[in-house]
């Protein structure tokens, strides 16, 4: 069963976002009809407020200017739901990030150098984490991202 809330149009997309999906995410999420669209990232995307709730996308999107499907998000979704999903307690990992995520951008966008301050995630998390999975050192990776998730929860309590 395929997902109901994907059309063709010069491309796969999304009814809900009215936005367009790559093959990845269309043969994952919308053909094989493997998750609800709930737990589909282009729709979780529009409704999280287009990735508000994510340090991440914010660092790329925000700061630099990315659009949503770049090369260093789409490489960082990807190890997540490829690598990090199925390693030992990826799946708490990933609960981990959803669970402090918010409250972090919350926190960060309060500050007056907001757009410097996800800059600096961009240059000392994302560039480092994609290199490092571009290598397949992905433990260095998780590593890297835990220690960073770590300090920003010391900057910002309450995560």
């Amino acid at each position: 069963m395929s997902c109901p809330y994907y059309h063709w149009d010069h491309g796969y997309a999304c009814k809900k976002t009215g936005k367009n999906v790559s093959d990845d995410t269309y043969n994952k999420y919308c053909r094989y009809g493997i998750y609800d669209y709930q737990d589909c990232p282009v729709y979780k995307h529009e409704n999280d407020g287009g990735g508000a709730n994510c340090f991440l996308t914010s660092a790329c999107v925000e700061a630099r200017g990315l659009p949503d499907d770049c090369h260093e998000l789409t490489t960082l979704r990807r190890f997540r739901d490829e690598w990090l999903a199925h390693a030992e307690c990826g799946q708490c990992t990933i609960a981990r990030y959803y669970e402090i995520a918010p409250t972090i951008v919350e926190q960060i966008k309060a500050q007056p150098d907001a757009m410097a301050i996800f800059e600096q995630i961009y240059t000392d998390l994302v560039l480092p984490c994609v290199a490092l999975i571009e290598k397949g050192e992905n433990e260095a990776c998780r590593a890297m991202y835990q220690a960073y998730v770590e300090m920003l929860q010391q900057q910002y309590p309450g995560a």
